[in-house]
């Protein structure tokens, strides 16, 4: 399936697709690179789409669309927060809101390939090999970067 297709048949996200990057918000954008910027096939901002739907939700950020295989897009699903240790519960909330979200509201999205990805606002003040690197690797979530390569989702 097609990143797009995904989004415009998930009723709560539809119409919120964006072509390239335009999805994400400025401030953010700068937080990403693509050197291949054709291989982009959208972004959604999540957390605006599912603003008044879900209010007092932990709403993750944003889904970016990558050309993938002949069948399938993959999706890079993007969370912008600080990462001190007192914020890694915060954002495994988050993704556990997301991981709940795309099995029961979002069929469509949750089938496409997916990786989860948390970009540092600022200083990332706990360490490889921490606790708290294994507390999130455990769930799927990379350790914190200051700048995603979206070069690096084949």
């Amino acid at each position: 399936m097609r990143f797009r297709e995904a989004v415009e048949g998930t009723a709560a996200i539809r119409g919120h697709y964006r072509e390239g990057l335009q999805g994400v918000l400025n401030v953010d954008r700068s937080r990403l690179h693509c050197s291949a910027p054709r291989r982009l096939c959208g972004s959604v901002d999540l957390d605006d789409a599912l603003r008044l739907a879900h209010p007092k939700e932990p709403r993750w950020d944003y889904a970016i669309g990558i050309r993938g295989s002949v069948e399938n897009d993959t999706v890079v699903w993007v969370e912008v927060h600080p990462a001190s240790s007192r914020h890694v519960e915060e954002v495994l909330r988050k993704l556990q809101w997301l991981e709940d979200w795309l099995r029961y509201d979002a069929p469509a999205m949750g089938r496409l390939p997916r990786h989860f990805r948390w970009i540092a606002t600022g200083t990332v003040s706990f360490r490889h090999g921490s606790r708290e690197e294994k507390k999130i690797a455990q769930r799927g979530l990379r350790f914190p970067v200051k700048q995603l390569d979206l070069d690096s989702f084949r």
